[in-house]
C-alpha cells in the first residue's frame, strides 16, 4: 500500500472513531437542568431577559405560573416583567455560555402589592419639605429612597415607654375629674376612657434623628423607589427585655498567644465556645476595617448611651466560610471568609452584613415576631445535631446555623441594602457585594447553603438581589473611583490567615 493510499485509510479510521464518540456525553457536560430564583437584572424582552449572569429565554408556549394570586385580581403578563423583578425559573442550562432555556417561569405576585417595612434610620430623613397641608420629597431610609407625596400620611408616633407614660398621665387626669365630680353635685359627666394621643402629624424634618425608627408603607416603583402611602417616626426604645437579651450574650475571652501561635478561646453565652486565629495582625485588621464600617450615629454616641453598640470583631479559626452576629455587636468572621475572598472590599461587603444585623437590631425583631419558631428552629437543631443529621457532628455547628437562618428573608434583604450604604459611606465598591456570592457559588455551588447570609434561596438570588439595589439606588455614584482595598496587603493578610489556622493547636468547641 503507499503512502497516499495508507493516509487515506488512517483519515478514514478517525472520521470513524470521531463519529462513533457518543455526542450525549458531550452534551452531558455542557447541559444541565437547573431551578434558580433571582432578580431580573437585565429586560431584552418578553421572551429574552438576564437574572445575574443566566442569559434566559422562553419561546410563546411557556406560560407564566404564578405564587400568591388568589388574594386578589392582581394581573401580570411577560411584558410586565422588568429589572428588579423576582422570577424562579427552571429549565436546561449550557454551561459554556450561561444560556437557559426556559421550560417554566414562576411569578410571586405578592411583590407588588403594597409592602410595609421598618428600620432604624441611618441618617434624618433629608429631602422632604412642607407642601400645604402635607409633605412631598424623597428621602434616604432602608438603604433605598422613600417618595413621599401631599396625600402621602407623614406622622410622629408615641413608643412603648411614652404610650405608657401616656397612658398613666390619662389615668391620673381621670382620677382628678372623678374627685372633682364628687365635689361638684351638678357636674357635667366624665368620659372615664378618657383617650390619649398615640400618633400626629410631623411637624418638623429636626424633629426625626438619626438612631429613630421609621416604618413605611407602599408600592416598590419601576426605579425601585417606594411611593409611600403611609411613613411612622418613632423614636427608638431600649426595652427592658431588650436590655436583658444584651446582657444575656456575655463574652469570656482567652487571649491567644501570639508568639507560639497558640489560639485563644471566645465564649459566648448561649451561644458557644470558639477558636481564635492566633495572628495579631489578622485581628487587627479585620477590627480596623470593621470600626470603619460602623454608621456614624452610632460612633457618635456616648458611651454611656444604652443605645450604643459596643461592637467587637473577631476572626475565628474555622475553615468555613462563615460569618455571624450578635445582639450587642459581636462581629465574628471565620479565617475561611478571609481566604475564599479577593479584596478587602469583598470582607468590607460581609461584615457591614453582619453590622446591619446588629444595628437594626434584627435578632430582638424576629424573637418577638415569632418567638415560638425561633425556639422550635433552636431546640429542632440541637435534636438534629445529637442525632448526626446532616453529617454535623458538632452541636454547636448546627445550632449557629440555625441562628443564622432564623432572619426572615425580608430582615434579610434589608440587611443586604443597608450593608451595601455602609460599604458605600466608608469607600467601597459596592460591586464587589455580589462578587462574593459569585465565589460562594465557585466553592459550595449555587444551590441553597447554611453560609452566613440565610439558606431561603440559592446564591443567584443574593447576587442578583445586590446588583439590582445597585443599579436601583447608587446609579448616580462613579462606582469606578470607589476603592476595592490594597490587594497586595488583603492577600498577605489572607497568607497570615492561612499559616496561622494550619497550626495544630486543638482546643475542646462545646456549646
Amino acid at each position: 500500500m503507499n503512502v497516499k493510499k495508507q493516509l487515506l485509510v488512517c483519515l478514514t479510521i478517525y472520521a470513524v472513531l470521531f463519529s462513533s464518540l457518543p455526542s450525549v456525553s458531550v452534551a452531558q457536560i455542557k447541559i444541565k437542568k437547573i431551578k434558580i430564583r433571582g432578580y431580573v437584572t437585565n429586560v431584552f424582552s418578553p421572551t429574552s431577559f438576564e437574572i445575574d449572569e443566566y442569559k434566559v429565554t422562553k419561546d410563546a408556549s411557556v406560560v407564566l405560573d404564578f405564587e400568591n394570586q388568589d388574594k386578589d385580581n392582581l394581573q401580570f403578563k411577560a411584558e410586565d416583567i422588568r429589572v428588579g423583578t423576582e422570577i424562579e425559573v427552571e429549565g436546561t442550562l449550557n454551561q459554556e455560555t450561561d444560556e437557559l432555556t426556559a421550560t417554566k417561569v414562576t411569578v410571586d405576585l405578592e411583590q407588588f402589592r403594597k409592602l410595609k417595612n421598618t428600620t432604624v434610620l441611618t441618617r434624618a430623613p433629608e429631602g422632604i419639605e412642607k407642601n400645604g397641608t402635607g409633605w412631598q420629597g424623597t428621602f434616604w431610609a432602608d438603604g433605598r429612597r422613600i417618595r413621599v407625596e401631599p396625600e402621602t400620611q407623614v406622622l410622629f408616633e408615641l413608643n412603648k415607654t411614652e404610650k405608657k407614660e401616656a397612658s398613666q398621665a390619662a389615668q391620673n387626669k381621670n382620677k382628678v375629674k372623678k374627685d372633682d365630680k364628687k365635689k361638684e353635685e351638678n357636674a357635667p359627666a366624665v368620659d372615664e376612657e378618657d383617650e390619649f394621643t398615640n400618633s400626629e402629624p410631623l411637624k418638623a424634618v429636626a424633629d426625626v434623628k438619626a438612631g429613630m425608627f421609621v416604618t413605611y408603607e407602599g408600592k416598590e416603583q419601576p426605579d425601585g423607589a417606594v411611593l409611600a402611602a403611609r411613613v411612622v417616626f418613632m423614636k427608638n426604645d431600649f426595652e427592658k427585655g431588650e436590655e436583658r437579651f444584651w446582657k444575656s450574650l456575655t463574652i469570656k475571652e482567652k487571649a491567644s498567644n501570639f508568639e507560639s501561635q497558640n489560639p485563644g478561646e471566645l465564649k459566648i453565652s448561649q451561644v458557644g465556645k470558639f477558636k481564635l486565629l492566633p495572628n495579631q495582625e489578622v485581628q487587627e485588621y479585620v477590627r480596623r476595617l470593621g470600626e470603619s464600617l460602623i454608621p456614624p450615629h452610632q460612633k457618635l454616641l456616648p458611651a454611656g448611651d444604652p443605645q450604643k453598640i459596643p461592637f467587637k470583631f473577631y476572626v475565628l479559626s474555622n475553615k468555613q466560610a462563615n460569618a455571624f452576629a450578635t445582639a450587642n455587636g459581636i462581629i465574628a468572621i471565620n479565617s475561611g471568609m478571609l481566604m475564599l475572598l479577593e479584596n478587602e472590599a469583598q470582607l468590607a461587603a460581609v461584615m457591614a452584613h453582619e453590622i446591619s444585623h446588629a444595628t437594626q437590631e434584627h435578632s430582638w425583631r424576629q424573637m418577638n415576631k415569632d418567638k415560638g419558631k425561633r425556639t422550635a428552629i433552636m431546640v429542632g437543631a440541637i435534636a438534629a445535631a445529637a442525632f448526626g443529621v446532616y453529617g454535623v457532628q458538632n452541636i454547636l455547628e448546627l445550632t449557629l446555623a440555625a441562628m443564622q437562618n432564623g432572619y426572615s428573608r425580608r430582615l434579610e434583604n434589608q440587611a443586604d441594602r443597608i450593608g451595601l450604604e455602609y460599604m458605600i459611606d466608608a469607600g467601597y465598591d459596592p460591586r464587589e457585594a455580589p462578587r462574593v456570592w459569585k465565589l460562594m457559588a465557585k466553592k459550595y455551588g449555587d444551590a441553597p447553603t447554611n453560609f452566613f447570609w440565610s439558606s431561603h434561596s440559592n446564591n443567584a438570588t443574593r447576587r442578583s438581589f445586590l446588583m439590582v439595589e445597585i443599579r436601583n439606588n447608587y446609579s448616580q455614584l462613579d462606582l469606578n473611583q470607589m476603592k476595592k482595598g490594597d490587594e497586595n496587603e488583603y492577600q498577605r493578610i489572607v497568607l497570615l490567615t492561612g499559616d496561622a489556622a494550619a497550626k495544630k493547636k486543638k482546643i475542646k468547641v462545646k456549646a
